[in-house]
């Protein structure tokens, strides 16, 4: 993903307050997803999160503690093995 910049219409300085765009058409995404590994048998894996364009469907996946989720809406789903 791109990242931030700034709004012409946004007056803060805030570092945090910019807009997150998709690498390949540039399309502004609002929502990310988080996803866990865990590819130790005794720990849990590092966060993730996946950024994907509802234009295009190109995905990045970027820290859960990146700070360009900071202007992002965390989307919740219900996913897993089955158990």
């Amino acid at each position: 993903m791109k990242p931030p910049v700034e709004t012409a219409s946004n007056v803060s300085h805030d570092p945090y307050q910019k807009t997150v765009c998709c690498l390949r058409c540039e399309q502004k995404l609002q929502r990310y997803q988080l996803m866990r590994i865990g590819l130790t048998p005794l720990g849990q894996g590092p966060g993730y999160a996946i950024l994907t364009c509802p234009k295009c469907g190109h995905a990045e996946f970027v820290s859960d503690t990146s700070p360009l989720l900071q202007s992002l809406e965390l989307v919740s789903v219900d996913a897993g093995d089955g158990d």
